[in-house]
């Protein structure tokens, strides 16, 4: 593989590379764009979350060219995510020094919904994957995220909670 460290998606000889979700894609037809100058929770619940270290795939019908992708978004950068937020300085003694800004409830709302999971529609035709983004069964799941509680826990006193006394119910 060629090395580099630049704009370029350095793949081996034979293979190539494609972008499928990004942070911030849609993952329904009535997503927002994304605009990372002026992103919103409720925008960023609706769009490919940040940061992933899982990837399942679980095809539709026994067909390998169809399936649900299965996503989890683990954590966030805010010196990433939003522009301008971080500068890069100098300490008292001359170096680099990553100058973070504040936080606010806005900013940790936003970071908030990156997180979780996405569970999208895709299909391969011509070799090339994309997103179905009026799959019936997409979802964003986010901390807001109501479930329903199955199982021996289910309803058991320990996971009864003032929001919830039923214990039948969890969010995110």
């Amino acid at each position: 593989i060629e090395v580099g460290v630049d704009e370029k998606h350095h793949v081996a000889e034979g293979y190539d590379a494609n972008v499928l979700l990004r942070w911030g894609d849609k993952v329904f037809g009535d997503s927002p764009d994304f605009d990372p100058m002026n992103q919103t929770a409720a925008s960023q619940a609706r769009q490919f979350g940040y940061n992933n270290d899982y990837v399942g795939f679980i095809p539709l019908d026994n067909n390998p060219d169809h399936g649900l992708l299965v996503v989890n978004h683990e954590y966030t950068n805010a010196e990433i995510m939003f522009p301008n937020w971080a500068t890069i300085g100098k300490d008292g003694e001359g170096k680099d020094k990553v100058n973070m800004g504040e936080f606010t409830k806005e900013l940790v709302d936003i970071e908030m919904a990156a997180h979780g999971g996405t569970v999208i529609e895709i299909k391969r035709e011509g070799g090339k994957w994309s997103p179905v983004l009026d799959g019936k069964m997409n979802r964003r799941i986010t901390l807001d995220t109501e479930m329903m509680m199955t199982g021996p826990a289910a309803g058991h006193a320990r996971v009864k909670t003032n929001a919830d006394p039923s214990g039948m119910k969890v969010l995110g």
